[in-house]
């Protein structure tokens, strides 16, 4: 769809359909003018954004900062394997400042603390569930992430906001808890069997290439 083709952009074609509300995802929202960011902020749509995979694509950068200012709610995303390979948000975190920073030309564009505020309250905001998760708070979901910073990576901390956006990365969370149910303990995955997940994955690949005609470095690599 373009503008010749419906007369105005897409997120004013989406208000002018009443398909923009604060239920509705934006993924990505790359190149996105003034006067959208301003309707995107009027309605509370969540804007989602892909950092990591917008720069392996190179699709272009996200005016995160100028969304941040007008009020707009971001979250944040990995955007899947194909697009991204990596699923890490503390990844995400981490490219979501320093990817500011460089288009700004300006350190201080975006915080560790916005980062971290946009992967759990952006976040909740964007399942529409801000007022249960994405927050520590009475009567709110059970919902906790333990993170190790005494490793080499991290240690000294000075800020835990810096520490866990700049330093951390999965192999030092500890524990997971969802809703009050333990997934993750002592770094290990208590609801099912990864190394047989790993496993199915690699054979499920290993077919799909095959029919394919595709070969892989990695041929018959099941995780093992």
């Amino acid at each position: 769809m373009n503008v010749n083709e419906r007369g105005s952009r897409h997120v004013e074609w989406l208000a002018d359909v009443g398909a923009l509300s604060s239920t509705t995802q934006l993924a990505h929202g790359l190149w996105l003018d003034d006067g959208e960011l301003d309707l995107i902020a009027e309605t509370g749509a969540v804007v989602v954004h892909c950092p990591v995979s917008n720069m392996y694509l190179a699709s272009g950068t996200a005016r995160t900062v100028e969304m941040k200012r007008r009020g707009v709610t971001i979250a944040l995303a990995t955007d899947r394997p194909g697009s991204n390979d990596r699923q890490d948000m503390f990844e995400v975190m981490k490219t979501t400042v320093l990817l500011q920073k460089l288009t700004t030309r300006d350190a201080t564009a975006l915080l560790a603390e916005d980062a971290l505020w946009m992967a759990t309250r952006g976040g909740a905001a964007a399942f529409g569930l801000a007022d249960r998760i994405g927050a520590l708070e009475p009567g709110w979901a059970a919902d906790l992430v333990v993170v190790d910073l005494a490793s080499p990576f991290a240690a000294p901390v000075h800020r835990v906001s810096s520490a866990l956006v700049f330093n951390a990365s999965p192999g030092a969370v500890e524990t997971v808890v969802v809703a009050g149910r333990v997934v993750i303990a002592d770094r290990q995955l208590l609801v099912a069997d990864e190394k047989a997940e790993l496993a199915r994955a690699g054979i499920a690949c290993e077919r799909l290439l095959s029919r394919a005609g595709i070969r892989s470095d990695f041929a018959g690599n099941t995780g093992e």
